[in-house]
């Protein structure tokens, strides 16, 4: 098995490492010569440009915008050997794209979209949550992905729903994030000393991922997928917490769908 891992940006090189460390032969891939550095300097091992000329039969896509993971999946090459070339496109794409996925897939070329959610870290150590999106993976890729990215994986067989989905989640953060900042500037207007009151609900029942690691969360990306789940959906609402009533209707809401999901599971 020979993996190519494209765009070794934060997200990608974890990957890369990740999937290098596992055993399984590893092609960094990327534009920037500086990025190319970096994965020469972690593997000893060179990166290559482009996907011209390599002999692969995995294919990781981590670069950064919608256009570019288009142009990666118009380059792919086609690999004769095994089951063919499975390209998993693990960038957060825009939707209307996500869903037309199955365009790139040609014989013996299969496209899985896989937005993943953890972050660089948790991609070094293979604990990410992983999407697995549309009908083209096969056992084996599955299984590769268990034990490179992930043990986590929910499997959504229409494509451009595990985007949704990934956008649905980082919402849910962006959310999560501008709530524990406006408890702690409520906190200031108060006359409270903010970084206790932080403290407090760290370590209290308003405690979250997101209130854990608030000071290093990188906002442009969760304004982005928040940005392109509003172009899907529209205007997301505002949560407004100073009617009561309207606050439990919104709660009793959420109890109701998720007793709906549980019957029909």
């Amino acid at each position: 098995m020979t993996v190519a891992v494209v765009g070794l940006g934060d997200l990608g090189l974890a990957c890369a490492l990740r999937v290098h460390e596992t055993g399984r032969a590893t092609v960094g891939v990327d534009i920037s010569a500086d990025r190319r550095a970096v994965w020469r300097h972690a593997t000893g091992q060179e990166a290559a440009g482009s996907l011209q000329g390599l002999a692969i039969d995995h294919a990781l896509v981590c670069v950064r915008t919608t256009a570019q993971a288009r142009q990666v999946l118009t380059d792919l090459p086609v690999c004769a050997a095994g089951t063919g070339l499975a390209a998993y496109v693990l960038t957060t794409l825009e939707p209307a794209f996500a869903r037309g996925l199955a365009a790139y897939a040609r014989d013996r070329v299969r496209v899985i979209e896989l937005p993943v959610s953890g972050g660089r870290a948790i991609a070094r150590t293979g604990d990410l949550t992983v999407l697995v999106g549309g009908d083209q993976a096969v056992a084996d890729d599955v299984e590769f992905i268990r034990r490179t990215l992930g043990q986590q994986a929910f499997a959504f067989p229409r494509f451009g729903d595990a985007t949704l989905a990934k956008l649905l989640n980082n919402t849910t953060a962006a959310y999560n994030a501008a709530a524990f900042a406006t408890c702690i500037a409520l906190a200031e207007q108060a006359g409270l000393p903010a970084h206790v009151c932080a403290e407090v609900i760290r370590a209290s029942s308003g405690a979250s991922w997101v209130a854990d690691r608030f000071e290093a969360l990188i906002g442009e990306l969760l304004a982005k997928d928040a940005g392109l789940l509003a172009a899907e959906l529209g205007r997301l609402p505002a949560i407004e917490l100073s009617d009561p009533d309207l606050l439990l209707a919104t709660l009793a809401r959420g109890m109701q769908l998720l007793g709906k999901a549980g019957r029909a599971s």
